[in-house]
């Protein structure tokens, strides 16, 4: 049998294995990839230690001295990324042994196996059960002095008996696959500590749905120990801890289904928190849901938090389900959530967890309710006040970024700001690399002077006052004739009609982009707070509007450049045969549609071959490319199209052309080539480059295949090179004869 560092060889809950890594044995490594093998190999070897490599999958093995698995454990973990370290698999075998078919149920994580290693102190305090239980008081909520019940917290405790606080322990348990054996421990403990303080009410216990392999064998010892301790099943309330992360729903409904088949009852824990969602209230149909601490704490003030918590008070009265918010910490959040229905109440107003569960807790009175209340209430109002402003800047943030135009952003952006503010003039000033600047949008009351498109060329302006926009600071003037500014500053205000404004920058991640500025053309203006917050707010939003427009052309720019390239022909830079097809099938469906004629022209260079061998391939080269813009310049028409068909072929589209304009073009085409005079010594038609083409028109037809058309040119291509080359074919196919064009 093989010694690990793995838990199990019946059910994980019930057995702790102290790790046995720190004897000689044999390590085994399965790798996810190749590329993490040739990482640790390359580690082992840079270390001169043996190992064999597995030949089926990428894997690999090695003796280990006493302790030297742990060392190459963690040396690992600096080497592989997060990733590697999660599916990287580990078995250690005590002795230098192969693994048998049971062993190779304990094979874990690399991650798991390291956190294993350094979990000693954990193991030990769960293979000697060093753990107690404290118990936090639930009260109703409409009279705090009536305990309904407990909710059992786990603490350990150290060699010394000192406490230990839940979080480090949860955390390493559930890295070191050692939450099964914690979870247990913590069910029994809870049961074992409340039935010895003999206290009356229900009993709360969290538990942990993936730490249970098997519901029925896992929980057997939790309904033995209630039921020896003599509590009645329906006094045990057992808590799905929400958070949990659920991989598996049907496995957590098995569960659920065994305490209630058993009569116990289940609750919802730290709704509003962690991954789950309100799905699982249908789904798992609680007897209670418990509002996350995180969700209550300045409920009566937290815009968002009220909103969510009324809302699944709400849901929780129309499904008959029972309430327990937990960390209530103020009057203020005991009264609002009271006002609105919730059933239990737990946290530090009331009572804090404690060895011995308390017998008596706190009665709030009346008349600290409604000083809370009234309270309460301007709170609320406050609130309603944020939550319209909120309301306000969300419409003008979606106005804002509904287009990528960066013009209709900008003006979007002050045009909204005019109105929300009530302000004579909203501009956007926008930043040259000189500091200079200008004027880009403006939004204008009646009666006021526009300075759209003002220049200002303030050389200073980098050296005074760019650090201080660029820090994100605002600038808030009431009154330029009592702001202390310069003479010739405050001239400068008066001559562009500005008695107060409101200067906020806009930022990029380049730095300072640009102003946003308010003025106030006649009258003095005492901004407030809320308004410079609300400003610096839509600021932000319009940079980040401003960033996505101009993402959005550099990225249709680098669009129109791959469809370019794409389309493109390397060596000639005329369209490819890609581009070429796509054109001509679309013109046909068109034309089809239209009943008008399509032409189409096939060129092809005159015994190229003889010149590519004469010449070399760097001369045919800058031959093609200069037959090809010979051909591009007879072209007229935008919708026209040349192409490079293939090798030394071109391809030439021709819509609504008929068979006598396309002759006429294919005219000009020799016409041009000729007259580039490129020397063709071996040419056996002419001294010089020559071309030989076919021409073919129709009309296409929704009932004809387009390759009709291209056949017919192919065949008067042919035809002309069998003439003699260095001429024109050509056919009307909606004529039998073909006629011959030298």
């Amino acid at each position: 049998m093989s010694q690990i560092c793995a838990i199990s060889k019946t059910c994980a809950c019930r057995n702790v294995a102290r790790c046995r890594t720190k004897e000689p044995g044999k390590l085994f490594l399965w790798f996810p990839v190749p590329h993490t093998l040739k990482k640790v190999t390359s580690y082992l070897q840079q270390f001169a230690l043996k190992y064999e490599l597995m030949h089926k999958r990428p894997g690999l093995s090695l003796n280990c001295r006493p302790g030297q698995s742990q060392e190459i454990a963690r040396n690992l973990a600096q080497l592989l990324a997060p990733r590697e370290l999660r599916e990287t698999q580990v078995l250690f075998l005590q002795g230098a042994i192969e693994p048998q078919l049971h062993d190779f149920s304990d094979i874990t994580s690399l991650q798991r196996f390291i956190k294993f290693n350094q979990s000693d102190w954990l193991v030990e305090m769960l293979a000697t059960e060093r753990f107690t239980s404290y118990f936090q008081p639930i009260v109703s909520i409409k009279d705090t002095s009536q305990i309904y019940g407990y909710e059992s917290l786990l603490r350990g405790l150290d060699e010394q008996g000192n406490l230990v606080l839940p979080g480090p322990i949860l955390e390493l348990a559930t890295e070191a696959g050692l939450l099964p054996q914690l979870d247990q421990v913590g069910r029994l403990s809870a049961i074992a500590q409340f039935s010895r303080h003999q206290v009356s009410g229900q009993i709360f216990i969290n538990f942990a749905p993936t730490a249970l392999y098997d519901p029925t064998f896992c929980l057997r010892s939790t309904v033995e120990a209630i039921d020896q301790a003599g509590i009645s099943h329906e006094r045990v309330v057992f808590e799905v801890v929400e958070s949990d992360n659920l991989q598996d729903l049907d496995h957590l409904k098995t569960v659920l289904k065994y305490y209630r088949d058993a009569g116990f009852l289940i609750a919802l824990d730290d709704l509003g928190s962690g991954y789950s969602s309100l799905n699982l209230l249908h789904q798992l149909r609680p007897d209670f849901i418990k509002l996350d601490i995180e969700l209550i704490q300045d409920v009566h003030q937290n815009l968002y938090k009220a909103s969510i918590t009324e809302k699944l008070l709400e849901i929780t009265q129309k499904l008959n389900i029972q309430s327990v918010v937990e960390g209530i910490e103020c009057i203020e959040e005991l009264n609002w959530l009271r006002e609105r229905g919730a059933t239990f109440a737990q946290g530090y107003l009331i009572g804090k967890p404690s060895a011995m569960p308390v017998t008596t807790t706190p009665h709030f009175d009346p008349i600290a309710l409604t000083v809370a209340s009234a309270h309460s209430n301007q709170v609320e109002q406050q609130a309603q006040h944020q939550k319209e402003s909120e309301r306000i800047v969300a419409a003008v943030t979606q106005r804002i970024r509904q287009s990528l135009k960066l013009d209709e952003i900008l003006q979007t952006t002050v045009d909204q700001v005019r109105q929300l503010f009530k302000v004579d003039r909203v501009i956007i000033y926008k930043f040259e690399p000189d500091w200079s600047g200008l004027v880009v949008v403006e939004s204008l009351a009646k009666e006021c002077m526009s300075i759209l498109g003002f220049h200002v060329m303030d050389t200073c302006f980098k050296s005074t006052r760019a650090a201080y926009y660029q820090q994100g600071k605002t600038k808030a003037i009431e009154d330029i004739e009592t702001a202390g500014l310069s003479p010739c500053h405050v001239d400068l205000l008066r001559s562009l009609e500005i008695r107060a404004n409101l200067v906020v920058p806009i930022l990029q991640q380049e730095g300072l982009w640009g102003l946003l500025i308010a003025h106030q053309c006649h009258d003095a203006r005492q901004w407030q707070q809320s308004e410079i917050n609300l400003f610096n707010q839509l600021a932000g939003q319009a940079a980040i509007a401003i960033q996505q427009s101009e993402l959005y052309h550099q990225l249709q720019q680098a669009n129109h450049e791959l469809q370019r390239l794409a389309c493109s022909d390397g060596l000639t830079q005329v369209a490819n045969r890609r581009c070429f097809d796509d054109t001509f099938n679309a013109q046909w469906q068109r034309l089809a549609r239209e009943q008008a004629s399509l032409s189409l022209i096939l060129c092809d260079v005159d015994y190229f071959k003889l010149y590519n061998d004469t010449h070399g391939h760097l001369a045919g080269d800058d031959a093609l490319r200069q037959v090809a813009k010979a051909i591009s310049q007879t072209v007229k028409h935008p919708a026209d199209l040349v192409a490079r068909y293939g090798g030394e072929e071109f391809a030439v589209i021709l819509p609504n052309t008929d068979i006598e304009s396309a002759i006429a073009v294919a005219r000009d085409i020799q016409n041009n080539v000729s007259a580039l005079k490129k020397p063709h010594p071996h040419s056996q038609v002419s001294e010089f480059i020559t071309l030989s083409l076919g021409v073919a028109t129709i009309t296409p037809d929704s009932q004809l295949s387009p390759a009709t058309l291209i056949a017919t040119a192919d065949q008067r291509l042919y035809q002309a090179k069998a003439q003699g080359r260095n001429c024109v074919v050509q056919m009307d196919c909606e004529e039998v004869d073909a006629k011959s064009l030298l």
